[in-house]
């Protein structure tokens, strides 16, 4: 795979496993694969209206918000849990029971899924202004960047990335320091993602 560029604007769009939406696939692992196989999925929705979250059975999410004024999220045994654009990535268990109430209109979420038999992943969003080094971690399969706003952003010198942009980068280049340069202040989500097999 080596680095990997994705882009929002020209996703593939697919309908969501519940049929009340759809959704703009922006990367999934191995390539071709299905809703049922894929070992890892990063993708991005326009949410609408109320309603509940498709269940994933053995796989592992994590949620931020794009753009609106966010989800009010409703779980068994759990007060209510905002989440807007200044909220860092919700994590939680794909076959969680979920009910999201729009706060104040539709919202576009990120979402990243990997499968938990064989896959772990951390989403974080960084705030970055002008130059800042990303931390190495040891044995990350696959490194994702994605410039949610602000930006150009430019990463290693040479990848320019805008809002709606990303990078892949794997084994060989993920666990190398990673140099950004922001021209304006930006929003980056950053992920992490490890295979089992990968861990020492």
């Amino acid at each position: 795979m080596s680095i990997r560029r994705f882009d929002l604007a020209s996703a593939k769009h697919m309908p969501w496993k519940n049929g009340t939406g759809s959704t703009a696939e922006l990367v999934i692992f191995p390539a071709g694969a299905s809703l049922e196989d894929f070992a890892w999925r990063i993708s991005s929705a326009t949410v609408g209206g109320h309603g509940s979250f498709s269940s994933f059975a053995g796989l592992d999410r994590s949620l931020a918000i794009l753009s609106g004024e966010g989800l009010r999220l409703h779980t068994q045994d759990a007060a209510p849990l905002v989440l807007t654009a200044r909220s860092q990535p919700w994590a939680f268990r794909g076959e969680t029971t979920v009910y999201a109430e729009l706060m104040d209109g539709e919202v576009t979420d990120f979402n990243l899924m990997s499968r938990r038999a064989d896959w772990t992943h951390q989403l974080e969003m960084l705030d970055i202004s002008g130059c800042q080094t990303l931390a190495t971690v040891d044995h990350a399969t696959v490194v994702m960047l994605y410039c949610q706003s602000g930006g150009p952003l430019t990463c290693r010198g040479q990848q320019v990335l805008t809002a709606g942009q990303g990078l892949l980068l794997d084994e060989d280049d993920a666990n190398q320091t990673i140099e950004l340069n922001a021209q304006t202040p930006s929003k980056l989500f950053l992920a992490r993602l490890q295979h089992h097999t990968s861990q020492s």
